[in-house]
Formats: structure tokens, C-alpha cells, sequence
């Protein structure tokens, strides 16, 4: 079974790079009605996730040109930029932050982790 999910997941690593690339595009230039979460940190922990997620899924795409990391890393990363800048700038009651940038690269550091240990388990 779950050598089933992992094959499900490389096979549609892609897509689903790209997936992400629009959920967090659109979840980060609109203006949330929401209420404010109490817990501190919330918003440093979901860029963390979300881009340890997208990391991970643009390096999955690339499992067989390892040496494309780096450049992958550095794209995602200015794509983070990008979107806080465009939060700073155009978007109404939203900020572009440092700290959310910080966020987002290690996010990116821990999805490469995530997949070499990922393809080292998948090789054995």
C-alpha cells in the first residue's frame, strides 16, 4: 500500500508541484477574511510547510537530474520573494514580511532533505 502511494506521488510529482505553485499563489494574494489564530507562529509554520511541500515535490520532479537541485531551490526561492513583494506592494491588507521568507528557505532546505532521505529509502 504505501509502495503504491509513493509510486502515486513520483508519478504525479509534476502536477502536483504545480498544484501547489497555484494554491499558494492564489491563498497568498488574496484577502483572507478570517479570524486571527492565536497561536503565534501559525503563519511562519504554514509558509514552512507549504514550501517544504513545494520544494519537495518540484525536486521529485526532477529525481533523475539531481544536479537541477540547486537551480530548483533557487527558483522556488524567488518565487517566495516574489510573492511578499507582490504582498507589499499590490495586494490590500497584506504585508510581504523577511521573516516569512526565512520561512519559506527552510522550508525549501527541509524538502531537500525530505527527498534525498525519500529516494535513499525508495532505492533499498
Amino acid at each position: 500500500m504505501l509502495k503504491r502511494i509513493a509510486n502515486l506521488l513520483e508519478d504525479n510529482a509534476t502536477f502536483l508541484a504545480i498544484a501547489l505553485n497555484v494554491v499558494i499563489t492564489y491563498l497568498s494574494l488574496i484577502t483572507l477574511k478570517i479570524p486571527k489564530v492565536t497561536f503565534g507562529y501559525f503563519d511562519k509554520v504554514s509558509h514552512l510547510i507549504a514550501y517544504t511541500a513545494l520544494s519537495f515535490c518540484w525536486f521529485l520532479s526532477f529525481k533523475y537530474k539531481q544536479s537541477n537541485y540547486f537551480i530548483i531551490a533557487i527558483l522556488v526561492f524567488i518565487y517566495g520573494i516574489i510573492i511578499e513583494v507582490i504582498q507589499e506592494i499590490v495586494v490590500n491588507n497584506r504585508e510581504g514580511d523577511v521573516v516569512d521568507i526565512i520561512a519559506n528557505t527552510v522550508g525549501i532546505v527541509i524538502g531537500y532533505v525530505v527527498v534525498i532521505l525519500w529516494l535513499r529509502y525508495r532505492k533499498q
